[in-house]
């Protein structure tokens, strides 16, 4: 498959993302939010459980309303931290009001001094993806390179979080991809 399949379709999805207006985007997140909860509440089926949930950057979805939702809840919540590109990224406890620092990719993450923790739930940004659980991401690799391994130790339910016009016909793919089980939008919860 070629490289430049993946690169056309991750561009114009996230052209079309960047046309969602300021005021979709704060419909978005809080549709988004109140799924993703119940979402959890559903999935979450021990005290215990971690729910990870990306910190927005760009025109991501944003997911802060639902990471205050989770607190409210009382449910144990980590951030990605990105240690390089195509590794296994690292999970950090964090609560609103913790401060964020600027990780060494420019990317806002919770602090060495928060604990690392295994995701039971992942929440994943992604560019694009399609009914088939596949996801586009930004061609780092990282997010598949973590749930491979995560997935190695036990079961992780892996959600992608987007926009419905990100939704593609077809999300190609290739053997190292992970499928998602669900993807959230402001319109929809889609079983895989």
């Amino acid at each position: 498959m070629s490289a430049d399949v993946k690169t056309d379709l991750r561009r114009r999805s996230l052209a079309r993302r960047d046309l969602v207006s300021q005021h979709e985007a704060h419909e978005a997140s809080l549709r988004v939010a109140e799924r993703a909860l119940a979402l959890t509440r559903e999935l979450a089926l021990r005290a215990e459980d971690v729910v990870s949930v990306y910190w927005p950057i760009r025109s991501e979805l944003n997911t802060r309303p639902f990471i205050e939702a989770l607190a409210a809840a009382g449910i144990a919540t980590v951030l990605p931290v990105m240690t390089s590109v195509r590794r296994p990224l690292i999970f950090r406890a964090f609560t609103p009001g913790d401060e964020l620092v600027k990780g060494p990719f420019g990317l806002s993450e919770p602090s060495e001094d928060k604990p690392a923790l295994e995701p039971d739930i992942l929440f994943a940004p992604l560019s694009a993806f399609d009914r088939k659980g596949s996801r586009l991401g930004y061609g780092g690799g990282i997010y598949d390179a973590t749930l491979t391994e995560l997935r190695a130790k036990k079961r992780v339910i892996a959600i992608g979080v987007a926009y419905a016009c990100q939704e593609a016909d077809a999300v190609p793919t290739e053997p190292h991809d992970q499928r998602l089980d669900f993807l959230l939008t402001e319109r929809e919860l889609i079983a895989v």
